[in-house]
């Protein structure tokens, strides 16, 4: 064997698996096809928090008045924000890949295919290992639509040299928000469809109200249940055609974004030859992580289907990886309960465990503190649109098992009722905590 591990995809959950074998004194070599980092430093969350935090100063601005500051009216110079953006990028892969092979973790450069049970092709390459790690990542869904071959991705929204005038947004996840939000305190005019429903369908229903209730007061003009039928392209105008309530509706634009989610990269690995099997277009795995076909050939970070997409979930899926690969033995199922997720929106979005509804589908009998906010000092300081929070509790002993909180600091509060529901504490442990005071950590007890 070349190798005794194989990590296919240099991203967050590439490095966390790569990192705890090499650790443990197994060699490693790690394969990247693009630039080494993935897509939370390059291509995600941390090019995607430059932009936020300008929308907040701009936000910040906009609310100056009611501070008693007298300020002209802001304007953004779209091309220096991403100038800026790229100073954040700029390096990061050349300081990653330096940092694996520091370690003594080999870097492959190329895509990898498997050619039989234990062995890839890198390039003209054959590379045996004795245990596979899948962590390529995830790619933007595609739109199997007429014209979809005039909308952009989330990758290059991020290198637009010009702010467009007026934006369309296919889909309402995350990244349809948050970029909606930043374009829309910009000054342009932003429109979100969504086919489902819903809009974040797995957040607090409520709170998401709340959200869309701020994003329309920006002008942020969102349809859900909207079956998209085609895009259309004269010059250089742009025509999404929509049915929506049993017609077409026609919605122009200067640019289309597909936010149509993202799936897991596996099409080009030819998975079949390493002997796994699929199950409605997924692969067979036991417990969550390992192929049930082929023991040596597990999966961590957005590879896996139906796991959370966040970064840090990535981290932590690779070194669970790691530590089976170096422990050997059966996996152990990874529990998700815990893990909180945010909407940098403004105000944010954040949320960790159970929903109300959640609970409910899952035959909980549970109790749900839900708070108004935005009278709350903590909010007035700040002259918040929007406040709220609904925290789920079991209703037998009041062990935490939900949150959900719209409103400025909410991605910071929410990781005291992450840690809360990891070692199960009851409402009244977290209640009668001494927090400093005036904070928004120090309304968790007033949230309860």
């Amino acid at each position: 064997m070349d190798y005794d591990v194989v990590v296919l995809g240099a991203g967050n959950a590439g490095f966390g698996a790569a990192g705890v074998a090499r650790d443990a004194g197994l060699s490693v070599a790690v394969v990247e096809e693009r630039d080494v980092g993935g897509t939370c430093p390059l291509r995600g969350c941390v090019p995607k928090k430059v932009l936020v935090a300008a929308s907040e100063i701009l936000e910040a601005i906009a609310r100056a008045e009611q501070h008693g500051i007298s300020v002209s009216s802001a304007k953004l110079d779209w091309s220096t924000l991403i100038e800026r953006k790229r100073s954040f990028v700029e390096g990061v892969p050349e300081q990653m890949s330096e940092s694996l092979e520091s370690r003594g973790i080999d870097v492959l450069r190329g895509s990898a295919r498997f050619v039989a049970r234990d062995a890839v092709e890198v390039g003209d390459r054959r590379v045996s290992a004795k245990e596979f790690v899948i962590a390529t990542g995830s790619a933007p869904r595609r739109l199997s639509i007429a014209g979809a071959e005039h909308t952009i991705t989330s990758d290059e929204f991020l290198e637009l040299e010009e702010q467009p005038a007026r934006a369309i947004f296919i889909g309402s996840g995350v990244i349809a928000l948050e970029f909606s939000h930043v374009l829309a305190r910009a000054g342009s005019s932003v429109t979100v469809l969504e086919v489902a429903p819903k809009v974040l369908g797995n957040f607090d229903q409520e709170l998401v109200a709340d959200l869309l209730a701020v994003s329309a007061e920006l002008g942020i003009e969102t349809h859900t249940s909207a079956k998209i039928v085609r895009i259309e392209k004269r010059d250089a105008e742009l025509s999404v055609v929509a049915e929506i309530d049993g017609r077409e509706q026609r919605f122009a634009a200067d640019l289309v974004v597909n936010a149509a989610g993202r799936v897991p990269s596996l099409a080009f690995l030819n998975l079949e030859a390493a002997g796994l099997s699929f199950d409605a277009g997924r692969p067979r795995l036991e417990r969550g992580i390992r192929s049930a076909d082929n023991p040596h050939v597990w999966f961590a970070g957005d590879a896996l289907p139906a796991t959370p997409q966040l970064s840090p979930v990535a981290t932590w899926e690779g070194q669970a990886v790691g530590r089976h690969l170096v422990s050997g033995g059966l996996p152990t199922a990874l529990d998700y309960q815990a893990i909180p997720s945010c909407v940098y929106t403004i105000p944010a979005l954040a949320s960790v465990g159970h929903t109300e509804a959640s609970a409910k589908a899952a035959g909980l009998s549970v109790e749900v503190a839900d708070n108004d906010m935005k009278s709350w000092r903590s909010a007035r300081t700040y002259a918040e649109r929007a406040a709220r929070s609904r925290v789920v509790t079991t209703k037998a002993d009041g062990r935490i098992i939900g949150a959900s909180i719209l409103g400025h600091g909410a991605q910071e509060v929410i990781h005291l009722f992450a840690f809360a529901i990891a070692h199960g504490l009851e409402k009244s442990e977290l209640s009668s905590a001494v927090y400093a005071y005036p904070t928004f950590s120090s309304d968790v007890r007033y949230m309860l």
